[in-house]
């Protein structure tokens, strides 16, 4: 999707360009700091919340308490709120913005998406009855992106659809079940498609290539069917209710329990091709953990997105989206060396997506004010309430106590007891993953209590307002520069 001309200030649709997207879980402030820094340095960026797990629409949000599991929608902030704030903010601020519309996730429940974030992955596979209202649930939220008409992209996130069971298939196996699922002429083109290897250039003028043998070529058909199926309806869904509006359209891959391969990408975007629809990002599942920095070898970080971008490049013309974008704290990044490795895998040319890490630094600021302060005792309660309802699921067998919440809990358990001073760390990793549900706690008149004490705080102190708009600002700026995102519409 190519520009006609450069946008002017508010929100647009990009088409294929470098930019952050950044999330604005708590918009009235997170707005002014993200906002600061993209004029700063002359960026484009996106604005977004992931429908699937951070925004809802409006008449969710407004539900009685308990009427939707406390991870559905749990920032509070709808999807006209955010989309709207997002817009006008931009442009009273002279910043061109993309409002997206991130993480349209095809799953059984809100909580099963979040706890993809804790790096849990079910094994069970999505019944017909779930799909259904799943599919309802994001055709709802399309509806009101779609109504405030200011949306200028959409994620979708179908992995739950793949078939995983394909990959051990024997030979004999892969194609008795290739034959039952596909018409034989449609399957002659499936397999035609991938009779030759494929070389792709990459940014540094080396050679990527790629081939996918007949059984291979069954294997992933069986793998990402339904998957390719239901995007499609999205994408179409999302087509007939924009009318003649554009938008750029996302597939990602990332949130899968192993690395998206070569093969993987190729053939993925390879069948989407075929069934003549657009893909302006594609978001392979690098090796990138949530809300962690990048722990693992740099040249290989460097060759695997190189691989896939130069695949995206020449089958789609679309550009790589890093997912996952937030690291440990946040003044980390995602770990030394990982912005160079994605600078040169890609040539600079890469969309990178951050969220959690704005409300983890917006803790962090308000535990270290002073032990009697309003702000101090307000992190307090929080931690205590979030702490308290994860023990109860623990206590209890809740769809949010699994293994690696059980051991953060006993970790930080043992921390305190080895250093008193340690309790309430707002870098506790329990704490850390799982403080967004402090958003979403209602009091006795329904109202979210933590999200709008924090409201009031940063806004009824000027002297905090303004540390926060800088640290925010600050924070962004570390993500412009260390991506070379700035004068990116240039």
């Amino acid at each position: 999707m190519a520009r006609s001309r450069k946008p002017g200030p508010g929100p647009t649709c990009l088409g294929v360009v470098k930019h952050p997207a950044i999330g604005i879980r708590i918009p009235e402030l997170l707005l002014p700091g993200i906002l600061s820094a993209c004029r700063e340095r002359n960026t484009a960026g996106g604005l977004m919340l992931s429908f699937g797990r951070e925004t809802a629409p409006e008449a969710v949000i407004k539900a009685r308490p308990g009427r939707w599991e406390i991870t559905r929608g749990h920032t509070g902030t709808s999807i006209r709120q955010y989309q709207t704030m997002g817009a006008r903010e931009a442009e009273k601020a002279g910043v061109t913005v993309e409002i997206e519309a991130d993480h349209l996730i095809v799953i059984g429940s809100a909580t099963a998406a979040v706890q993809r974030i804790a790096g849990y992955h079910a094994e069970s596979h999505i019944s017909e009855e779930e799909l259904q209202k799943s599919l309802e649930y994001n055709m709802s939220a399309i509806d009101e992106a779609a109504d405030v008409g200011v949306v200028g992209c959409f994620t979708t996130d179908t992995s739950d659809l793949f078939w995983l069971e394909a990959d051990g298939l024997s030979a004999a196996q892969a194609r008795t079940l290739f034959a039952e699922r596909f018409e034989a002429a449609e399957g002659r083109k499936i397999l035609r498609r991938y009779r030759r290897g494929r070389t792709f250039k990459a940014p540094d003028g080396k050679s990527v290539s790629v081939t996918i043998s007949e059984v291979q070529a069954m294997r992933l058909a069986l793998r990402f069917q339904k998957s390719l199926e239901i995007n499609a309806q999205i994408y179409e869904y999302c087509r007939e209710q924009l009318g003649d509006r554009p938008f750029s359209f996302e597939l990602s891959l990332d949130e899968t329990a192993d690395m998206t391969s070569p093969r993987d990408t190729l053939f993925y975007l390879t069948e989407w091709q075929a069934m003549g629809l657009p893909c302006h990002y594609f978001a392979p599942n690098a090796g990138f953990g949530k809300r962690a920095d990048f722990r693992g070898d740099m040249g290989e970080l460097k060759m695997r997105v190189r691989r896939h971008h130069a695949i995206a490049q020449a089958v789609s013309g679309a550009l790589l989206s890093i997912l996952s974008g937030s690291g440990t704290t946040p003044y980390s990044g995602k770990g030394k060396g990982t912005y160079e490795a994605l600078l040169a895998g890609t040539g600079g040319d890469v969309k990178y997506k951050i969220s959690g890490v704005y409300f983890e630094l917006l803790l962090e600021m308000i535990a270290a004010l002073p032990a009697r302060s309003d702000g101090r005792r307000l992190h307090n309660r929080i931690f205590d309430e979030v702490l308290k309802l994860l023990r109860r699921e623990v206590r209890e067998g809740g769809p949010l106590a699994q293994p690696l919440l059980v051991s953060q809990l006993e970790k930080y358990d043992r921390a305190i007891e080895r250093n008193p001073k340690k309790k309430r760390d707002p870098r506790a990793d329990f704490f850390r993953f799982n403080s967004y549900l402090a958003l979403n706690m209602r009091d006795e008149r329904g109202k979210r209590h933590f999200r709008d004490a924090l409201v009031e705080l940063i806004q009824g102190d000027a002297d905090l307002r303004e540390r926060f708009d800088a640290e925010v600002a600050a924070l962004t700026l570390r993500l412009i520069d260390g991506l070379h995102f700035d004068n990116n519409l240039a």
